[in-house]
């Protein structure tokens, strides 16, 4: 996360928070934002699997499949 994404982040939080309620909301955002990158790497290797042909259709199946688990078990950390 860039700097500049942090700071759009704590610009778009809501004024009068206390200290510890800014801290919780921008650190579960920041959580929530790196969660879903994660997941879109796992989404980006099952698009990989899926058109690649220079692998055997079991080679594809087992990586499209195994990167379909990960992406599903990083958004359910949610």
């Amino acid at each position: 996360m860039t700097k500049e994404q942090i700071g759009e982040m704590v610009a778009a939080l809501p004024q009068g928070l206390d200290s510890d309620e800014f801290i919780f909301k921008l650190v579960n955002w920041a959580v929530d934002r790196e969660r879903e990158a994660c997941a879109k790497v796992c989404d980006g290797i099952m698009q990989y699997y899926k058109t690649n042909t220079t692998l055997n259709t079991e080679q594809n199946l087992i990586g499209y499949m195994a990167a379909e688990v990960c992406g599903v078990r990083i958004r359910e950390r949610g």
